[in-house]
């Protein structure tokens, strides 16, 4: 019995809350959780089974892309629109993915500075206006019903 207790208690300290649920007991939401925990591996797993790709924070409406790239984890942002996340998601305050493609601090040249050259590029490509509008103007424009743009791709 206590190898039980052992593997359980292994399984919670990896993340595994036990609840075959969107969100576990914390309220944290699978893919959101493998981002602010710098789980690449998860993000990929999820996202390969399309869980997660698009879920919202609560606490601002974030989405999984928008924390990345917060966070400048661009591989993970990558990964979301790889595999469909949302590119035209903002949060309650008007902050898109896009516009932290601008304002990043990865250091030139490195792997994450190549990726978020990448998550530019595949944006631009879906038709993402560069240099993308502000957090005010994005609100402006969802208010208008002009977000996303009429000839946006996802």
């Amino acid at each position: 019995m206590r190898h039980y207790a052992a593997m359980i208690m292994s399984l919670l300290a990896m993340g595994c809350s036990g609840d075959d649920t969107v969100s576990n007991k914390a309220g944290v939401q699978p893919m959101l959780g493998a981002v602010m925990h710098s789980k690449p591996d998860e993000v990929r797993r999820l996202a390969k089974q399309g869980v997660g790709l698009n879920e919202r924070d609560p606490a601002n409406q974030s989405t999984p892309m928008i924390a990345a790239a917060e966070t400048m984890q661009w591989g993970m942002v990558e990964t979301l629109i790889d595999h469909g996340a949302d590119i035209w998601a903002h949060d309650q305050f008007g902050i898109t993915a896009a516009q932290r493609t601008q304002t990043s601090r990865v250091i030139p040249g490195s792997d994450e500075d190549q990726a978020r050259l990448r998550v530019i590029a595949k944006l631009k490509a879906r038709g993402y206006p560069f240099p993308p509008p502000k957090s005010d103007e994005v609100l402006e424009m969802v208010k208008e019903g002009r977000w996303p743009p009429s000839d946006a791709r996802s």
